[in-house]
């Protein structure tokens, strides 16, 4: 296994809010966002990225989806305790898309928009859901993906780290085999590249750091409107 991080600030931004995070001999990997137009964004991803990583215990006895889930968890309630203990931080909030990746089984858990993929024999699928209100609609019916209005609210989370006392992480498993690559990021890739785009990129994948390097870059080409954040992995 290889593995590569990148973060920038973006084209448009005062700051960055993503925060990432690898440990390639464990096998564990974690992309945070802090949500926009909130003062403690990008406290809150921090916060998220070090609870976490505290909490990472890669020989924990309830697998390693009870590992994720409950260090997401921790997350949750540590981000949660201190925005209600400073008005400043109130409501701060963050993604967080964290993967182990053991023995061809890749293990996620995921709140919010960041995304995780995986690309086997020249196709992208996207293993995570977005917790958007976008998706929302249209897992109720009101839009469809043909229909959905130009100022569509695809940037309104429904589901955040650290806003709320409890919050409930989508777990994911997947097997995996030798030659595939996974890529996790923040919405200011997928924002500015399609599917199809990043498959492009993924097609061509051959070292982890030039790949994701080149995924920042085509990001920043198409406008850089948000913070990028990348990891790329090959299996």
């Amino acid at each position: 296994m290889k593995s590569a991080g990148v973060s920038d600030i973006g084209l448009h931004r005062k700051k960055n809010e993503d925060q990432y995070f690898i440990d390639e001999e464990q096998g564990f990997f974690i992309v945070c966002d802090g949500m926009g137009g909130h003062k403690g964004g990008h406290v809150a991803s921090r916060l998220a990225v070090e609870t976490i990583r505290e909490h990472l215990d890669p020989t924990g006895a309830e697998g390693m989806s009870g590992v994720l889930s409950q260090a997401v968890q921790a997350a949750n309630r540590t981000i949660n305790r201190i925005g209600n203990s400073d008005d400043s931080l109130r409501e701060m909030g963050t993604t967080v898309t964290a993967a182990n990746i053991r023995d061809n089984c890749l293990t996620v858990a995921h709140v919010g928009d960041s995304r995780l993929y995986h690309f086997h024999s020249g196709t992208l699928t996207q293993i995570t859901h977005d917790h958007t209100l976008t998706e929302q609609m249209i897992a109720d019916g009101v839009f469809t993906n043909g229909d959905l209005p130009a100022s569509s609210y695809r940037h309104i989370l429904t589901r955040a780290v650290g806003v709320e006392p409890e919050v409930r992480v989508d777990m994911y498993e997947q097997e995996i085999g030798e030659g595939d690559w996974i890529l996790i990021c923040s919405d200011g890739l997928t924002d500015m590249l399609t599917d199809d785009e990043i498959a492009a990129f993924m097609d061509r994948a051959a070292e982890p750091e030039v790949t994701a390097r080149a995924l920042l870059d085509g990001s920043l080409d198409k406008g850089g409107h948000d913070n990028v954040t990348v990891i790329v992995v090959g299996v």
